[in-house]
């Protein structure tokens, strides 16, 4: 059952994985540590997976960038975390009232993993909306979207915690295009392992901080997104 987060409208959270399984997630993880795509210049922020905001977004070549690479790692993905997808689908399935099923023609949600000292421990990265699925948009087969969905699965976090950070009154399309500097304090959505953050993706966001990181912490969360098509939820990343 989704439950919402009151001072974020729009925003709930939905029990998908107990923290035991998410152990083994994350084993399983880190045993694909050679199919990891380094996305930092210091090898400190990896994902397993192609991306329609890295991959497809602001790509001229769609499909050497997204679409044959997401081929690829689609098997990968499908071998190594079928329970996790059942268990995904299942869940937002039930909560959200309608089919839930992955793009046969995208990329799978995929991992984000942040190694050590890579951790974030300022908020200096992206503060933005998940606007990747315009480019998704594009294919025929999506152009009839009616809804959008981002979601947010931790599996494993580092000792000291992380979050998100989230301004409610900043909305897309609606919103102010104000700097950084001027935005107010955000309100900070603590993350639990197993449990996902679900909203539309149109809430202004940031990834939130951890102050203390150890040299031995790491930060795995499973990432996607979705288009509702014809009332049905169709899950992708």
């Amino acid at each position: 059952m989704l439950a919402r987060i009151d001072a974020v409208p729009g925003m709930a959270t939905l029990e998908v994985l107990h923290e035991t399984a998410c152990g083994h997630v994350a084993d399983r993880v880190r045993g694909q540590r050679s199919r990891w795509c380094s996305r930092a210049s210091r090898n400190t922020f990896f994902t397993l997976g192609v991306n329609a905001y890295m991959d497809l977004a602001a790509s001229s070549d769609p499909l050497s960038t997204y679409d044959a690479p997401a081929l690829a790692t689609n098997d990968v993905l499908r071998s190594q975390f079928a329970d996790v997808y059942d268990a995904l689908a299942d869940t937002l399935a039930a909560a959200l009232g309608m089919p839930v099923r992955y793009a046969d023609d995208l990329a799978l949600p995929g991992f984000h993993i942040w190694l050590g000292a890579g951790i974030p421990r300022e908020p200096v990265t992206s503060v933005h909306f998940d606007l990747q699925y315009l480019r998704i948009l594009e294919r025929s087969a999506y152009a009839g979207a009616t809804g959008t969905l981002s979601f947010t699965l931790p599996v494993q976090l580092p000792t000291a915690g992380s979050s998100l950070r989230v301004w409610p009154e900043e909305r897309y399309p609606a919103w102010s295009k104000r700097t950084r500097v001027d935005l107010p304090e955000p309100v900070v959505v603590p993350y639990s392992p197993g449990v996902a953050v679900v909203h539309t993706g149109h809430l202004l966001h940031q990834i939130g901080v951890t102050p203390l990181v150890a040299e031995d912490d790491i930060r795995i969360t499973l990432q996607g997104h979705g288009l509702v098509i014809d009332d049905e939820l169709v899950c992708y990343w």
